[in-house]
C-alpha cells in the first residue's frame, strides 16, 4: 500500500477528481480524512507503547550509571594518551 498525503487543505471538488483521475488508470483509491489533533497522537503512540518495556526486569538507575561509569573509566584509563 501506497500513501498519499495531502498537507493543505483540499475541497471536495479537487479530492473527487484526484480519486476519478486514479480510478481512470484502474488504481483503487480512497479518501481517509484526519484532524491534526489525531496525527499528533498518532506520533506519539511509539514512545508511549515502550511504557511496559522494563516492567518485568529489575533496572536500578545507581547501578546502571555505575556500570557505564566503571566502563568509560576502564577503557579511558587503558588508552595512552
Amino acid at each position: 500500500m501506497t500513501e498519499i498525503v495531502l498537507k493543505n487543505r483540499v475541497s471536495k471538488q479537487k479530492l473527487h477528481s484526484i480519486v476519478t483521475f486514479f480510478q481512470a488508470l484502474n488504481i483503487d483509491a480512497e479518501i481517509k480524512t484526519s484532524h491534526r489533533k489525531e496525527v499528533a497522537k498518532r506520533q506519539k503512540q511509539p514512545f508511549v507503547a515502550s511504557f511496559g518495556m522494563w516492567a518485568d526486569r529489575d533496572v536500578d538507575a545507581r547501578k546502571m550509571r555505575q556500570e557505564s561509569y566503571e566502563k568509560r573509566t576502564k577503557t579511558y584509563n587503558d588508552v595512552t594518551l
